[in-house]
C-alpha cells in the first residue's frame, strides 16, 4: 500500500509480548476501535500490504528488529500511518528514547499503561491522521 490514505479506525499494534498485545486489543476494542496486533515486524508488514491504518503502534525492544528499524521502513515505504512507541523501561534520562527523542517525536506509551494516555495517544493519532498532521510529539518526561 503506498501513501494512499483511506479513513479507518484500524489500529495494528506490533509486540512480542502475548499479554500485552491481549490487554491493548482488549482496552481499545472496548473504546470503538478495529484492532489488529501481530507479533513479529514481518507480520506487521504483511498487515500494512494489505490495508491502511491509521495507527501503528510498535515496541521499541522486538527480536527481528528494533522500534526504530521498524519505522523508518513504514517511513521508507510510506504507509502514512501514525506512529506510536511503546516501552517497559519507563523513563530514564539515558534511554535511547529520549537520547533520539530529538529526531523521532512519535508518542511513547511506558509499559504499565496508563489507559487515559492510551486512549488519548490512540485519539490524537486519529485527528493528525484525518487531518494530514505528522505525529504529535509527547514530552518523554512525561511517566504515564
Amino acid at each position: 500500500m503506498s501513501s494512499l490514505k483511506e479513513k479507518n479506525k484500524r489500529i495494528l499494534i506490533v509486540d512480542d509480548e502475548v499479554d500485552v498485545l491481549d490487554f491493548l486489543k482488549i482496552y481499545l476494542e472496548s473504546l470503538g476501535w478495529e484492532v489488529t496486533t501481530v507479533p513479529a515486524i514481518r507480520q506487521a508488514f504483511d498487515e500494512l500490504d494489505k490495508q491502511a491504518y491509521f495507527l501503528v503502534i510498535t515496541d521499541i525492544a522486538m527480536p527481528d528488529m528494533d522500534g526504530y528499524e521498524f519505522i523508518s521502513k513504514i517511513k521508507e515505504k510510506n504507509y502514512g500511518s501514525q506512529i506510536a512507541l511503546m516501552t517497559g523501561f519507563g523513563y530514564n534520562p539515558k534511554h535511547t528514547l529520549v537520547k533520539i527523542y530529538k529526531t523521532i517525536r512519535y508518542p511513547c506509551l511506558f509499559k504499565p499503561f496508563n489507559r487515559a494516555k492510551v486512549a488519548e495517544a490512540v485519539q490524537n493519532a486519529f485527528d493528525n491522521y484525518n487531518n494530514g498532521s505528522a505525529a504529535q510529539a509527547v514530552d518523554p518526561n512525561s511517566q504515564n
